[in-house]
């Protein structure tokens, strides 16, 4: 597999799970997503994948 190939895979595979983690989270109601925010596990995913959220 060529380096351009493999690169191409994992910005298609990052925006796929990006978009997949913001939906989830703009499908929750306020209160759920304050809630979710404060696991860190979760917000550190979130923050790896630039999914936007408040605090």
């Amino acid at each position: 597999m060529k380096k351009t190939t493999l690169n191409d895979a994992v910005a298609k595979c990052k925006a796929e799970t990006k978009n997949a983690l913001q939906t989830v989270y703009d499908s929750l109601n306020h209160g759920q997503q304050k809630q979710i925010i404060k696991d860190n596990k979760v917000k550190t995913l979130f923050d790896l994948y630039g999914v936007e959220y408040k605090d």
